[in-house]
Formats: C-alpha cells, structure tokens, sequence
C-alpha cells in the first residue's frame, strides 16, 4: 500500500521540468499582479470645464427675488441710451412712447417730470426715483434767468473755477479734482462727500453753486481694460478688479455691463455704484 502511494508522488524528469517551469510561471504573475501599479502613470484630471459649469450653475440658482429686481444705477433720462433703459427694466414698448415724447420737445427738467410721459409708470417711477441725477437741467436754466450768479460744472472745471466756490479753498479744490481723476467724474454730489475733509459738505449750499454734466463723466472699457488700471478706480479694489478681469478671460468679452452681476463678489450695491463708469466698447 505504502508503495502504490510513493509510486503516486514520484514523477520523471520531463514532469519535474513541467512543475518547475509552471511555479516559475505562477511566481512571475504573482509579482507582475503586486508591482503592476509601478508601471501605471498618473493622470491629471482637467476639472476646468466642470469648474466653469459649476459656476454658472450656481449663478442659475440665485434666489428669485434677486434675479426679478433688475440692478438700478444713476442715469440722466434726458441722455440715457436704449440699452440704459430697458436695463433698469423698461419695456421695448414704454421705451417707444418714452422716445417718441422726447421728439416731440419732451425734457425731463426736475424728477417729477417724469411722471408726465406716458411711458413711465407709478410702480417703476418709485423705483428709480432714488437714481435719477438731472441737476444739471434744473442748474443751466437758473444760470439763464441769473446770469451774474455762474454756476461751476464739476466735471470740466478747474482749481480756479473750484476755488471760486463758497467754501471750498485751494486745499479743497486740488482734492476734488484728484477723486474727480480717479472715479471718471462725479454723476452725484454725495460723492464729494467721500473726499477726505469734505464729509461735512453742506451739499445745499455748494448746489446751489455748481451743477454737474453727466455727459462728461469718463467710462471703463471692460473688455480692453487691464487690471493695473481697473484697481485704481476708487470703487473697486485689486481682488474684485481682478475677478473681472478674470472673468473676461474664462468667459469672453462681456456684452453687457451688467454682465458683472455674474461674479459672485460684485454685490448689487457695488454694482450701482461702478456700474455708471464702465462700458462694453469705445
């Protein structure tokens, strides 16, 4: 018995070499299948275009309110263009009668006279009401009636027009006409009060002195603009005038200003703010 069993485990030469060229085999697969991964190369994954998705996604899902109140910023509705209007939310049709009142000799000389035009109605007068800048109209027609009172345009006049002022000295002046530089032109006179020593302005008074002329007010190109010179606009600093630059970039070239509302950072009230001093081309 004991021999029929060492008979059974006993092989010849040519089965041996079968067995050993086998385990020689076995062991190969099983050291391939442990140091296989030394052999795979990484892969980055490109996550650009999700990113981009992702972006807009989130945007698509700002809450309703926001996305029905249309962004609001200081105009003169006696120079706006088409593209002002229907961004404050003006319908093409309102737009038509608007246009067609003007022709026909309509000016806008004080606020409330923009009630009068057919085109505009309770609800959206109330809205805009607060972002309506004509000073200027109501100031030219005073220097007609009292030419010997000249008023002083802020947006053209120089340190000796500014000086001229009640109240306001070479000091003063030389400081106005530094932020004037920076911001592009005043659209409002609550800006003066944002210059260091000119918080305590008594707006009455220096009105009644001056009137301001939106159509002088200098715009940002911002799709040609570069970041070095959109920083130094006083209403934005280096991270949100790089975010827009930025934005351009991955996206293109904007086609309309309020394109910037896009981007996360730019609130509703900075984007009124900026709004007026910026364009889509020259």
């Amino acid at each position: 018995m004991i021999e029929k069993i060492k008979d059974y485990f006993q092989f010849n030469k040519k089965e041996r070499n079968g067995i050993l060229l086998l385990s020689c085999l076995l062991l190969f697969l099983v050291l391939f299948y442990q140091f296989s991964y030394l052999l795979k190369q990484e892969s980055k994954t490109d996550f650009s275009s999700f990113e981009k998705a992702l972006s807009e996604l989130e945007y698509e899902q700002e809450s309703v309110t926001e996305k029905q109140k249309d962004p609001l910023f200081y105009f003169n509705p006696n120079t706006l263009d088409d593209k002002g209007w229907l961004a404050l939310g003006l319908y093409s049709k309102r737009l038509n009668t608007l246009r067609n009142f003007q022709k026909s000799g309509g000016v806008f000389k004080v606020k409330a006279d923009l009630k009068k035009c057919f085109a505009i109605t309770d609800e959206f007068y109330k809205r805009i009401e607060e972002y309506i800048s004509i000073s200027e109209v109501k100031r030219a027609e005073k220097l007609v009636v009292k030419p010997t009172n000249q008023l002083v345009e802020l947006n053209q006049a120089d340190s000796l027009q500014l000086v001229s002022i009640k109240g306001v000295g070479p000091f003063y002046a030389k400081q106005i006409l530094e932020y004037r530089k920076q911001l592009g032109g005043f659209i409002n006179y609550n800006q003066l009060t944002e210059i260091w020593g000119l918080e305590n302005l008594e707006l009455e008074k220096f009105q009644q002195q001056t009137f301001i002329d939106l159509l002088y007010i200098k715009k940002i190109n911002m799709n040609t603009v570069e970041l070095e010179k959109l920083r130094l606009h006083p209403y934005l600093n280096y991270k949100q005038a790089k975010m827009i630059v930025n934005y351009r970039k991955q996206h293109g070239y904007f086609k309309q200003v309020k394109d910037i509302r896009k981007i996360k950072p730019i609130s509703l009230e900075l984007f009124r703010k900026i709004a007026p001093y910026l364009k889509i081309h020259d």
